[in-house]
């Protein structure tokens, strides 16, 4: 061996290697837990919308797993028009709004719509979180609204899902879907109702936000264990945590989320306390049925209004 080629041998081997600061595969630096640990409490988000039986739909388009997901809170941008539940914790045993200005529900949406689009991020997820800023936007077709925004998003391929909370008692029906009607209905919206229940696709005439395709997911009725555990301080990060769990989780599963893209979430964790549980199991997809034509509808400005949640509660949907 020449001197040279030799004395650069030796300073190779003699040379300290470096370590690898990435492994050598992506999804090695991954956790092993797909889901994370953080803390969770037991939610009974009451009676699945008695509609249920009546599903006259089935979600068959399949997106992309990297499908661009839009979230938008309920009643965010028709506060003075159509306000959404005031929940029974106000209406019935006159507690202090979670916030002045904005009905409970309109409150609860917007914080479980942005847990969900952080949970979402941070599993894998192509999901946003839109917030129009304000409150009362009269005309619906106005670019900022909700409607707006989820139509435009669905024109361009995406998938658009609305958060609202039912209203309480016998005006409210419980939870589940309602699926959006323009660009047919996908299995993100099959496997929500599998998980939620589940209302027909021509549900009130057809609603405002499914006539622009966007999915209503009605987390459950503004009353018992879930008002109760939103509004107690001590479980309320919890039961966000929870409900945003069971979202985020079916999506994935929807989309065929491979778990190895799941990232370890850095929610807030609280200290242990009783109860603490892990999203509910899903249960087999229903019966096919028959698919609802499209419906080719022209949007209007008319919102219509009734007097609580889903059903009512003075609701824009």
């Amino acid at each position: 061996m020449p001197p040279r080629s030799f004395l650069a041998f030796v300073l190779l081997l003699i040379s300290p290697v470096p370590p690898l600061t990435q492994p050598l595969l992506a999804q090695e630096a991954l956790p092993r837990t797909p889901y994370g640990q953080f803390r969770k409490v037991a939610v009974n988000t009451g009676e699945r919308s008695r509609l249920t039986v009546k599903k006259n739909w089935l979600g068959k388009r399949r997106p992309t797993h990297t499908v661009p997901i839009l979230v938008l809170a309920g009643h965010a941008d028709s506060q003075r028009i159509s306000p959404g539940t005031r929940g029974y914790a106000v209406a019935v045993n006159g507690a202090r709004p979670m916030q002045p200005g904005i009905t409970d529900e309109t409150f609860w949406n917007l914080a479980t719509a942005k847990r969900i689009a952080k949970l979402g991020r941070q599993r894998g997820l192509n999901i946003r979180f839109y917030d129009p800023g304000v409150r009362t936007i009269h005309n619906g077709d106005d670019p900022r609204t909700n409607w707006s925004q989820g139509k435009r998003h669905a024109q361009a391929g995406g998938y658009a899902l609305e958060i609202h909370y039912d209203a309480y008692g016998r005006d409210g029906l419980g939870s589940g879907v309602i699926p959006r009607v323009y660009g047919g209905q996908t299995v993100i919206d099959e496997h929500l109702a599998r998980e939620f229940g589940s209302f027909p696709w021509d549900f009130r005439g057809v609603l405002g936000a499914p006539k622009r395709g966007i999915t209503i997911l009605e987390v459950g009725k503004l009353e018992g264990d879930l008002e109760n555990k939103l509004r107690n301080p001590a479980t309320r990060d919890a039961a966000l945590n929870t409900i945003a769990d069971r979202v985020v989780t079916t999506m994935a599963k929807a989309l065929g989320v491979p778990q190895s893209f799941f990232q370890v979430p850095s929610l807030p964790p609280l200290s242990p306390s009783p109860g603490t549980t892990v999203a509910a199991q899903q249960s087999p997809l229903p019966p096919q049925v028959a698919v609802p034509p499209p419906i080719q509808s022209t949007p209007s400005t008319h919102r219509k209004t009734s007097t609580q949640g889903a059903t009512g509660a003075a609701t824009r949907l």
